[in-house]
């Protein structure tokens, strides 16, 4: 299992729930980010849409499978400015 912190406001436009969701259904394994609240699976639009609370400026991702190093790459990646 891997982790990473993501900073959300280091881009000057948000990354649409969309793109993120796309980029992490590319992955055979499972994204999640924790929140105070819960635990939200990014591969799920619906999840997303009612868990995710950014209110934060930081989101923790947790990325668990064969593949979880290329995710966490590209995951992070969408976040760079």
């Amino acid at each position: 299992m891997r982790t990473t912190k993501v900073d959300i406001l280091q881009r000057y436009t948000p990354i649409p729930i969309a793109v993120l969701i796309t980029a992490a259904n590319s992955f055979d394994c499972d994204i999640y980010i924790k929140n105070d609240q819960a635990k939200v699976n990014v591969k799920d639009y619906d999840e997303m849409k009612k868990g995710l609370v950014t209110k934060n400026r930081t989101l923790v991702f947790f990325f668990d499978g064969s593949d979880e190093k290329a995710a966490e790459g590209k995951i992070s990646k969408l976040f760079e400015p």
